[in-house]
């Protein structure tokens, strides 16, 4: 019966291996609250950081083996509860996911997924950690984790692209300031569609497309196609 739970762990695609991740945290998810037992002897074997935290101020309350052999600084995380993350992460990041969490919780959707990255301190040094956040009842999230440098090219792609952008104030504001147009047409403009055949898809004109298209090179600071599908991929994480 425990095999199920690991089946589709195989190698996929980098845009593959975000989606199954999400799914795969779903799956935990309904186990945890439907067959605690199984879950306690699945969990030990997945090669994922799982933990349940607090709604109202983001304090651990259950955290698997994996999370706490990582590092001191995440078992100090376990004991001191939420008001401990400041002094380990990345701020920036920090606050837009406790943003997203905030936001995640209004919509109170038992069938959606809240995904955000954080840049967390590890036995001293600053680590891309990947999450997907899931509503437990409605007091807990069950989270399940990964290190991006354990999802094999995501890890590179976050270092050299992500990293430029968070690390750097302008950089993000301009990232944070992307209209929800202007994300979805990143996605369709890596996927190599052209001008026209976005305006015929978007019932807009394709000189509006050329504006979006230009607006978001300006925004991102990018000049390739190349570099575009690697946001792109950012984008499909956060």
């Amino acid at each position: 019966m425990r095999t199920k739970y690991f089946e589709g762990m195989t190698s996929h695609t980098q845009q593959e291996k975000v989606f199954k991740i999400q799914h795969f945290a779903y799956k935990m998810r309904n186990l945890y609250t439907e067959n605690p037992e199984l879950f306690n002897e699945v969990v030990q074997y997945i090669p994922y950081i799982v933990h349940t935290n607090r709604k109202d101020n983001l304090d651990i309350i259950y955290a698997n083996e994996k999370l706490l052999q990582k590092g001191p600084e995440l078992e100090k995380l376990v004991e001191l509860g939420g008001s401990y993350l400041p002094e380990i992460s990345c701020n920036t990041l920090l606050k837009s996911a406790v943003e997203k969490a905030k936001i995640f919780a209004k919509i109170n959707d038992g069938h959606a997924v809240c995904n955000y990255i954080q840049y967390l301190q590890v036995n001293k040094v600053k680590k891309y950690v990947y999450s997907s956040k899931l509503l437990l009842d409605e007091n807990l999230y069950f989270n399940l984790s990964v290190f991006t440098e354990e999802m094999g090219m995501i890890d590179k792609m976050f270092n050299s692209v992500f990293g430029a952008i968070h690390q750097n104030p302008i950089k993000w504001q301009q990232f944070q300031s992307l209209t929800k147009m202007e994300k979805k047409l990143i996605k369709l403009f890596a996927d190599g569609h052209s001008n026209n055949e976005l305006a015929e898809m978007l019932f807009i004109s394709p000189h509006t497309v050329q504006t979006h298209r230009r607006n978001i090179y300006s925004k991102l600071s990018i000049s390739k196609a190349a570099e575009l599908i690697k946001i792109s991929l950012v984008l499909e994480i956060l």
